[in-house]
Formats: C-alpha cells, structure tokens, sequence
C-alpha cells in the first residue's frame, strides 16, 4: 500500500511539475510583452514631450522625429498584430476582443463628448484594476511555487533514501569483498594447518568456512535482492501514469474477491468437516445406545439367570458347573462392555474437545477475516479519499490555470487598449504638431513682413530726421547773418 501511494505521489508531482513550467513560461511571455509594450510607451510619451519641447525647432528635425514616430507606430502596429495572431487560437477570446471592441467603439464615442480628464480618470481607475489582479496573480503564483519547492524536497529526500539504499548495497559489497578475501586467507591457513590438525578439526573448521560462505551469499543475494528491488521501483516509479484510481479499485476487487473465495473455501471445508464429525457423533451416540441397551438386556438375562441357578442349585446339583461356566461367560461379555462403553465415553469426550477446538477455530478465522475485511474497507477509503484529495487540488490547479490565463488575457486586452489609444493620442499630437508649424510659418510671415514695415518705417523716419536736420542747419545759419547785418 506504501508503494502505491508513493506511485501516486510521485506521478501527481511529474503532473503538477508539467503544469508549472508551461505556467511559468506563459507568464514570463506575457510578462516580457507587457514590459517591451510599457517601455515602448514611456518612450513614446518622452519622445511626445521633447517633440512639444523642440517645437520652436527646424522643421527638418521635427520632420525626422515625425519620420522616427511613424516608424516606431508601424513596428507597434506590427507587434500588435502579432499579438492577435497568437491569442486568436481559441474561441473564447475572439469573442471576448468582439465585446471589448464594440465596448470600446461605444467608449470611443462616449469619450468625443467627454473630457480629457475624465478619460485619464478612468485609464487610471483602469490601470490600478491591473496592479491589484497582478498582484493577487503574483500572490497565487508564490503559494504554487511554494507548494513546488514542497513536493520537490520530498522528491529529495526520497532521491536521498534511494542513495543511502545504494551506499548501502555498496557497502554490503564491501563487505562480502571483504569476507570473501578472509574467506582466502582462510582456506590457505587451512590448507597449511590441515597436515598437522586432526580430520576432526579440520571437518569442522571446513564447516564452519561453508557455513560463513552460505551467510555471505545470502548476504550478497539479499543485497542484490534489494538492490534490484530499489531500481524496479524507481523504473516503476517513473513509468507510472496518471490510471492510479483505476489500478487501486481493480486491485481491491481483485484482493477482495479473492479473499472472499478463500473464505468461503475454507468455510465450506469446515462446514463439511463439522458434518463429518456429527455424523460419527451420531453414529458412536446409537452404538452407544445399543450397547446400553445389550447391557441393560444382559443384566436382566443375568439376574434372572442368578435366581434360575439359585433355584437349580437348590433342585440340581450337577448342573452347577454349566450355571458357574455359563455365569464367567456372562461377567466377561459384561466387562467387556463396560469397558467398550467407557472407551465410548471418552472417544464421546474427545469429540466433543474436537468440536469445541474447531468451533474456536472457526470463530477466530471468522474474527480474523471480518478484522482484516474491515482493514481492507478502511484502505479502500483511505485510498479513495487520497484520490478525491488529488482530485481536487487537480481541479484547483486547472481553475488557478483558466484564472490566470484570464486575467493574462484581460492584460493584454488592456494593453492593447492603451496603445490603441496612444495611438490616437500620438495622432492628436501629430495633428497639433502640424497645426503649431503652420502657426509658425504664419508667424514668420507676419514677422518678415513687419520687419519690412519696420524697416519702411525707419527710413521714412530717417529720411524726416535727415530733412530736419539739414533745416535746422540752415536755420543756424541764417541766424547769424540777420544779426550781423
């Protein structure tokens, strides 16, 4: 029973050794992709502030980087496409991304009429959902590993047993090496000593050596015994599947049937013996009677015999021998009966000390097939509550799985939402990047040309300056030559 449930543990752990690493590789995909899109990003948001940063810039540069942005959405487009591709194997998240886009079409429509902030709102109540669902994930995910790391330790300790096992039969090899090299020296002391011992002697030391060799090889028999019952069960071990239930309960059934056939083999055995023996008990019980009943008749025949003799010797005397002859006769056959009739007594006794020996018997055989079907009973249920245990923690194990790939699922969606929407948002900038340089080259324009009329302005202004200049010149002089004459 010991080596069954270690057959079950040992294929239970090969099962959930398989199911942690394709969830464990899963994850790491998902986890990687999620990281590369979350980087990608971030680079995009800087890349959108530098480029609202360098917007008073060259138009060449804001050319290039709107070269670079294109480049970087094409290889997003692509990235995401790829990500459809491999989630579109099952039906259940088509029709989930069907919903979620329609939802999201009707958002994208709702959202026209909202605010910016509402919508960051919600990306943020939308992003803290995601932190708490890959947190609980990464709470599962440490309870599985832990429950990993357990059924690996006992895979340890049980490598660690096999080991000491084979130290062991190493060991035990050793040892007959050992015994085997005594064994030499021995036979050549003994070959030395045997000129000067006795035969005796040397008999029995010759006994003794074949009695040590046979301890070795028994010795060495178990150990390879042993030995190659540890590699059976390591093979078996390994190829073991998971048909643990059906095995155990054909094997019950089979355990059972059996036991239940030798049982009623040897109750029926019994039942016949008993048989037997109440008929001899019958039997001996009317030889018994009837030969009560002879004696009963030959002491009657007897005393009427006595009263007829004491009648004849009173009447005839020589028929006195005859009666005397006759009379010996009749206490001879009745001793002989009496001691018949107590050698039927105690074969009776003995008999009857039989029944009772085999009623004990019976009773204890009885007991001891009821004790060992009830054990038998209570290991069935054992080995079929270990079964649902297993069962059940296999079907935890495969909800924790749908969970998570769910959850993964709901993950990706929502990343792909928000480059969908970064998308959108990196369309507005572009819209707004284009709207700033045609506001720029309408600024130079209205620049240059206010220069212009500046410059106009100035030359007028000069020129003015210049005419006023050359009359206040001569107004200078024009007024020391009225003074003078």
């Amino acid at each position: 029973m010991e080596n069954n449930t270690l057959h079950a543990l040992q294929s239970e752990v090969e099962f959930y050794r398989q199911n942690q690493n394709a969830v464990e590789d899963e994850i790491r995909t998902l986890i990687s992709d999620n990281q590369k899109l979350s980087h990608q990003v971030g680079m995009l948001l800087k890349e959108r502030l530098n480029n609202a940063r360098q917007a008073n810039g060259k138009d060449e540069d804001v050319s290039k980087e709107l070269d670079e942005l294109r480049n970087q959405l094409s290889l997003l487009t692509k990235e995401r496409d790829s990500l459809h591709v491999l989630w579109q194997t099952s039906e259940k998240t088509i029709n989930a991304l069907e919903t979620e886009l329609e939802t999201y079409q009707s958002y994208e429509k709702r959202g026209q009429q909202q605010n910016t902030t509402e919508e960051r709102r919600e990306l943020e109540l939308k992003l803290e959902t995601a932190l708490t669902d890959y947190i609980e994930l990464e709470k599962k995910y440490n309870e599985l590993v832990t429950k990993h790391t357990a059924l690996e330790n006992d895979l340890k300790n049980k490598d660690k047993e096999i080991a000491s096992y084979k130290e062991r039969g190493k060991e035990a090899e050793k040892e007959f090496k050992d015994v085997t090299k005594s064994l030499e020296e021995h036979r050549i002391n003994f070959a030395v000593e045997k000129k000067n011992n006795e035969d005796l002697k040397a008999q029995l030391a010759v006994a003794e050596a074949l009695q040590l060799y046979d301890v070795v090889s028994d010795q060495k028999n178990e150990a390879y015994k042993t030995i190659q019952e540890l590699t059976r069960e390591i093979a078996h071990l390994k190829h073991i599947q998971f048909n643990i239930k059906h095995e155990i309960e054909t094997t019950c059934r089979k355990e059972m049937d059996e036991i239940k056939e030798k049982y009623n083999e040897k109750v029926s055995d019994m039942l016949h013996h008993i048989r037997n023996l109440d008929s001899e008990l019958v039997e001996k019980g009317l030889l018994l009677n009837k030969t009560l009943r002879e004696n009963k008749v030959l002491q009657a025949a007897n005393d009427n015999y006595l009263k007829q003799q004491k009648n004849d010797l009173r009447s005839v005397d020589p028929k006195l021998a005859l009666a005397e002859q006759r009379l010996e006769a009749m206490f001879q056959e009745l001793v002989a009966s009496e001691r018949r009739n107590i050698q039927l007594v105690c074969e009776k006794q003995c008999l009857a000390v039989d029944m009772q020996r085999v009623q004990d018997v019976h009773t204890r055989e009885t007991k001891r097939r009821d004790w060992e079907e009830k054990l038998l009973r209570t290991q069935c249920e054992e080995l079929k509550l270990q079964v649902e245990h297993l069962q059940k923690s296999l079907d935890e194990t495969h909800e924790m799985v749908n969970k998570l790939q769910n959850m993964l699922s709901s993950r990706t969606e929502l990343s792909l939402k928000m480059v969908s929407t970064k998308e959108e948002e990196l369309v507005e900038l572009n819209k707004h990047l284009e709207n700033q340089m045609e506001l720029s080259k309408k600024w130079k324009e209205s620049y240059l040309e206010m220069t212009e009329k500046m410059k106009k302005k100035l030359e007028d202004l000069q020129k003015e300056n210049e005419d006023l200049r050359a009359k206040f010149k001569i107004a200078c002089t024009d007024s020391p030559e009225e003074s003078a004459s």
